[in-house]
C-alpha cells in the first residue's frame, strides 16, 4: 500500500489550475545580505524580471478535498469559508497554514522539502507565495536572504522597519521559538505570516540549516557579524600569507580564487586557483564562505591600486 506522501505526489499535479512551477527567483543580490533585503516591483516591472503574474490562485474544491484527504489530513468545513473556493487552512508533509484573523499563518515543518510542497499549500489557501528555502551558514538560519514583492499599489506606503504592512497587517518571517535553528531541532520552524488579503505576488529566500557538505547561499555575508571571518578587513587588501595564517586561527581551510577584471566593462569574474599556484605574497581583496569551515579567498597576484569590491565592480562585502 503506498504511503501518504506518495500518493499526495501521485495527485499533486491535480492541485493546480495553472500547470508548472513559477520561475521567478528572489533577487540574487539578496544573497549577499544577512538582513532582510525587499524589492517591491510594479506588475509590468515583474513580468520583465520573470516573475509570476498577480492574479487569483485558486483550487476546484473537488479536486483540493481529494488531495488533502489522500495525505491524511483532516479537513472540515474551512475549506470554503472564505468564498472564493479557496482554503483557509492546508498542510502538507513540508508546511501547513492556517488563518489566523487577519493572517495566514504558514509553519514550515520540513525546511529541506522541495520549494513545489510550499508552493503547493499556499496556492491552496489562495496566496501567490513562492517560498525557497536555501542552504545558508548557521548565523543566517531563519533569516531572509531576498524578498521580492509584486503589486506596489497593494501595500502600506509607509514601510515599517518590521518589514511590508497591508492594510496595517505585517508581512513577515521567523523562527519559532525565536533564534532556533530549523534542521536542527525538531521543535524548531519557519513562521511566515501573509496579511490574508494581500492579492500580489511574494518571493522569499529563507536561510535553512545547510546540511553537512552542502554550500552557503549566503556565500558573500563571510565578513559579517557572526560568520566565518567577521571582524576580518580587507578595504586595504591583505597578503595571502596574513590571511592563511587568521583562517588557521579559526579553524578554517582555505581555498582561492583568481579576479580577473573585465578591461571594458570593469565587471569581475572569479577563476578556482590550486593553493600551489598562489603566492604567499598576493594580495587577497575579499572571502566567500564555502561551506562549514572553508573559506575561499580572492586574489590578485599584485596590489591593486584600490580594492575592486569597493570601487563599483561589484557590490561591496557583507560586513
Amino acid at each position: 500500500m503506498r504511503n501518504a506522501d506518495e500518493i499526495s505526489e501521485l495527485l499533486r499535479p491535480l492541485a493546480r489550475v495553472e500547470p508548472g512551477q513559477p520561475d521567478g527567483h528572489a533577487s540574487g543580490a539578496g544573497a549577499r545580505a544577512l538582513l532582510t533585503s525587499i524589492t517591491i516591483l510594479e506588475p509590468e516591472r515583474a513580468r520583465r524580471y520573470g516573475l509570476p503574474r498577480r492574479g487569483p490562485r485558486r483550487l476546484v474544491p473537488v479536486l483540493a478535498a481529494a488531495v488533502v484527504l489522500a495525505a491524511g489530513i483532516v479537513v472540515g468545513p474551512s475549506l470554503l469559508e472564505n468564498g472564493g473556493g479557496a482554503a483557509t487552512s492546508y498542510a502538507n508533509s513540508a508546511v501547513e497554514i492556517h488563518r489566523e484573523g487577519d493572517q495566514y499563518v504558514a509553519r514550515i515543518k520540513d525546511p529541506f522539502a522541495d520549494y513545489g510542497r510550499y508552493t503547493e499549500a499556499f496556492r491552496a489557501v489562495g496566496l501567490n507565495v513562492d517560498l525557497r528555502p536555501v542552504p545558508v551558514s548557521p548565523g543566517a538560519v531563519g533569516k531572509t536572504l531576498g524578498m521580492v514583492i509584486t503589486g506596489k499599489d497593494s501595500l502600506d506606503p509607509d514601510l515599517d522597519p518590521s518589514g511590508p504592512r497591508f492594510g496595517g497587517v505585517a508581512l513577515s518571517v521567523e523562527t519559532a521559538p525565536r533564534g532556533c535553528h530549523p534542521g536542527r531541532s525538531s521543535h524548531c520552524v519557519m513562521v511566515m505570516r501573509i496579511p490574508a488579503g494581500f492579492a500580489g505576488g511574494v518571493n522569499v529566500r529563507l536561510g535553512r540549516q545547510a546540511k553537512p557538505g552542502e554550500e552557503y547561499a549566503n556565500f558573500d555575508a563571510a565578513l559579517a557579524p557572526g560568520e566565518m571571518f567577521a571582524g576580518v578587513r580587507l578595504r586595504d587588501g591583505r597578503s595571502v600569507d596574513d590571511m592563511l595564517a587568521e583562517a588557521r586561527k579559526r579553524e578554517l581551510a582555505a581555498v582561492f580564487s583568481l579576479i580577473r577584471t573585465d578591461e571594458e566593462t570593469g565587471g569581475l569574474s572569479f577563476e578556482p586557483l590550486p593553493a600551489d599556484r598562489v603566492g604567499r605574497g598576493w594580495i587577497v581583496w575579499h572571502a566567500w564562505q564555502v561551506k562549514a569551515g572553508v573559506i575561499r579567498l580572492l586574489v590578485t597576484p599584485e596590489r591593486l591600486p584600490e580594492n575592486p569590491f569597493h570601487n563599483g565592480s561589484a557590490p561591496p562585502p557583507a560586513s
